[in-house]
């Protein structure tokens, strides 16, 4: 495998973690509409609050686990590269900079479901909260 063709396997799965990103965002909306509407016409309904609950949970999951790909992919490309230059295959800069920003070894990527990004983290305790509270919390 090439550095090109190493390069073109993450832009395909960059590619296709971002479709499925576009879907999960659709859906994040989804889960805040339906977390408004248990609020305004269920609020009573403890069943309807838990199905809620639930859409909304499993939302998140998946969203979670879009960026636990996306980390992954960009950790799998870096180890890649690391193994194409333990091979004897000199690296282009770019290549290069790429294996230093990642801080990649030639040990393989772990896949995990925990985001490394203290930002991702944020952005989905977030979602959480913005769709949990409207469902859970005591009308006024």
């Amino acid at each position: 495998m090439t550095e090109l063709d190493i390069f073109m396997l993450q832009a395909q799965n960059n590619q296709g973690t971002g479709m499925y990103q576009v879907a999960l965002a659709f859906s994040v909306w989804v889960a805040f509409r339906v977390s408004g509407i248990a609020r305004q016409q269920y609020s009573d309904n403890v069943i309807v609050k838990i199905a809620a609950t639930g859409f909304g949970l499993g939302t998140l999951f998946f969203f979670n686990m879009t960026y636990s790909f996306w980390a992954w992919n960009m950790e799998s490309t870096a180890h890649r590269l690391v193994e194409l230059q333990n091979s004897g295959t000199e690296l282009s800069g770019l290549a290069q900079s790429f294996v230093t920003n990642m801080n990649a070894t030639a040990t393989v990527p772990g896949f995990s479901m925990i985001p490394s990004d203290p930002v991702a983290i944020i952005l989905q305790i977030s979602i959480l909260v913005l769709i949990l509270l409207p469902i859970w919390a005591p009308n006024k």
